[in-house]
């Protein structure tokens, strides 16, 4: 039997109150891709750059073309692969247990990240409140800030995007939309 995506584990009643594309995402039993396009501006200077680069994060452009690959395991988990341009790069979204209980852990390479899933009237807004590295929490002042909120319209789904990081400041921000792939 095929467990909720951990977005409706997360969620419970609340998700049922999302807008229906933001739904339609995040209760996947198959494999889903989608595309659309992206409006991304990244900061200047040597580390933004690093960080950018190291995470594959997106590079600066507008109309950049966007593809995400959503892979649900069935088990509760899921494979998010994504393509902006020419970059890539993917992560697993689960639930989090025990000390995380209540939290979307995203592991992203040696990081796991994890967030505050927070319903409201326009979407689903995503606020990092911790962080660790192989397993091993991170302290809360070296944590970056990365706040998102996905709302949809019709079949379109909406993100907006936004990651600082202490010392450094702002990185990046990147907003759009997409759809089912034909």
């Amino acid at each position: 039997m095929t467990q909720p995506s951990p977005f409706q584990r997360i969620l419970g009643s609340s998700f049922d109150g999302l807008p229906a594309a933001v739904q339609v995402l995040h209760s996947l039993s198959g494999d889903l891709t989608v595309i659309g396009h992206a409006q991304i501006t990244t900061a200047r200077g040597i580390l933004p750059w690093m960080i950018s680069r190291v995470a594959g994060l997106p590079k600066a452009g507008v109309d950049v073309p966007v593809e995400i690959h959503f892979q649900p395991d069935g088990k509760g988990s899921e494979r998010w692969r994504r393509r902006f341009d020419t970059r890539r790069y993917g992560s697993v979204m689960q639930a989090g247990g025990g000390r995380d209980a209540g939290l979307l852990i995203e592991h992203f390479g040696p990081f796991d990240l994890l967030f505050r899933l927070t319903p409201e009237p326009k979407g689903l807004a995503w606020s990092l409140v911790g962080w660790k590295l192989l397993k091993i929490p991170l302290p809360g002042w070296s944590r970056p800030v990365i706040e998102c909120l996905e709302s949809g319209e019709g079949e379109r789904f909406f993100f907006d995007i936004d990651v600082a990081f202490p010392v450094v400041g702002h990185v990046t921000h990147y907003s759009g939309w997409v759809i089912k792939s034909p």
